[in-house]
Formats: structure tokens, sequence, C-alpha cells
């Protein structure tokens, strides 16, 4: 079942009503339902929407292999200076960076986000890995983004950066909600439009889309789950992924203590 709310745009959110240009950074796992998030934030009229702008970045440093390796290499940007000019050519007031917290391995200047509203989007291990581990036979501590998203939790800490850490699950079984409470945390108006969007790919999806974006294509907003959906099953997990999420359960769990 879908949410069946109005798309139409609401003159109240022309650019003139707004105060200061906003770049959000949404700091990510995989299968976290970033892509969903992203499209919601497409359906203002005040924001454009960048699909994972360091992930050349990171294929090229890492040298990981994902299905989408070589198309990557070829499009993206993949030095600092081109990267950090795509947040310059805007049509719009604000903008949303849709990043993978994985994609700042090997990225030097961590101050280039440090002014930019941070949200950290993190989700349950198990139901990461029974995703994930359906594109990635292997996952590993890199790949899951556990670590790197701890490590900007630290540094927001530290240096006193306001950030907004939601729990997907939480976004995905009270939408209206999480996303009412990230644009108080944005100071942006709230857009009834941010709940639904026109089946199929957007121009702004990254080459790597036919590989992962297949759910988000065939939806039309944010779907109402079951309530409590059971955690998936793990008794036939394999001990190299069973140990990996061990590793990581108690990272995520710090990590949800701060989505409240």
């Amino acid at each position: 079942m879908l949410w069946h709310r109005s798309c139409l745009q609401d003159p109240s959110l022309s650019s003139d009503n707004h105060r200061n240009h906003v770049i959000i950074s949404l700091w990510s796992g995989p299968r976290n339902c970033s892509t969903a998030l992203m499209y919601s934030f497409a359906q203002r009229r005040d924001m454009s929407v960048m699909d994972e702008p360091l992930f050349g970045h990171f294929l090229e440093h890492t040298g990981a292999s994902r299905p989408s390796r070589e198309a990557v290499l070829a499009k993206m940007p993949l030095d600092r200076p081109s990267i950090l000019a795509q947040f310059e050519r805007l049509q719009t007031p604000h903008l949303f960076l849709k990043h993978m917290a994985n994609h700042t391995e090997g990225w030097e200047e961590i101050a280039d986000f440090t002014q930019h509203k941070q949200v950290l989007l993190t989700r349950d291990p198990v139901r990461v890995l029974a995703s994930y581990q359906q594109h990635i036979q292997s996952p590993t501590r890199l790949d899951v983004c556990y670590d790197h998203q701890s490590r900007l939790l630290n540094t927001c800490k530290i240096q006193g950066i306001p950030l907004l850490v939601v729990d997907s699950d939480a976004l995905i079984k009270d939408p209206e909600n999480q996303l009412k409470r990230l644009c108080t945390f944005l100071d942006l108006p709230w857009d009834a439009n941010m709940l639904c969007w026109e089946p199929g790919p957007r121009p702004e999806d990254g080459v790597w889309a036919k590989y992962w974006y297949q759910s988000v294509h065939a939806s039309a907003g944010w779907e109402v789950p079951r309530i409590d959906q059971p955690l998936p099953e793990i008794s036939d997990w394999s001990q190299d992924l069973l140990q990996l999420l061990a590793e990581v359960q108690p990272i995520f769990e710090r990590l949800q203590s701060h989505s409240h």
C-alpha cells in the first residue's frame, strides 16, 4: 500500500521564500533506503539532488569491486576539484548530496563537507546484510559503512557540528513524521510532496542504478509496511557473514541510540 497524498506543488515553496543556501550531506550505508530519501528531496521545487558524487573517487582509491565499476570510473569526476565544482552548478536554492559514508575513504579534506547540514542514515545490519549479500557475495566492514558512520558521528561531536541521525526502519515505518523531523533540523519548510514520486528512474540516478534501484523505481512513494516486520532469518548465513554481523552490531546500536 502506498501513500495517496496530493503531489501538487505548494506555491509557498518558491525560492524567494528561502533564507539561506543549504547543502545537505546525507551519509548512508548500503540498503538503507537512501535512494528513496533522495527521491523525496527531489520532489521539492527548492532542491537539486546529486547521487553519490564521491563514488568514482572511492572506487579509484580503494580498488573496490562493484558491478558498475568501469562505467563509474569512465563517467564520473575522480579528482577533488572537479567533484567539488559540481556542487556550485545549481538551478535551485538548495542541494541534497546522497553519499555512502565509506566514500570518504581516502578523501583527505573532510572539511570540504563540514559546512553542510549533516544527516546520518543507518539501519539494522541484519536487514542490511540480508539485502546486500544478494549483490555483493562477501561484504566487508568497508562495504557496510558502520565504521565510517561512527567516525563521522565522533567528528561532529568533537567539532560541535550539528548532526541528525535517522534510523532507516523508523523512516520506513513512519515516513511523514520522520521527514518532518528532517525538515525541522534542516530549517526547511515541510513539503508533503516528499511523500510520493512518479515510478521509474530519475535523471539524477547514477550509472549503477540498474543494479541497485529496482525497488525504488517500482514504487510511487513511501510504502506503509506491515507493523513490526520481523528481521530476516540468519540461521543459514555463512560464518563470515555472522562474524561481520557480530562486529558491526554494537556500532549500529551506538548510532541508533542517537536517533531519538
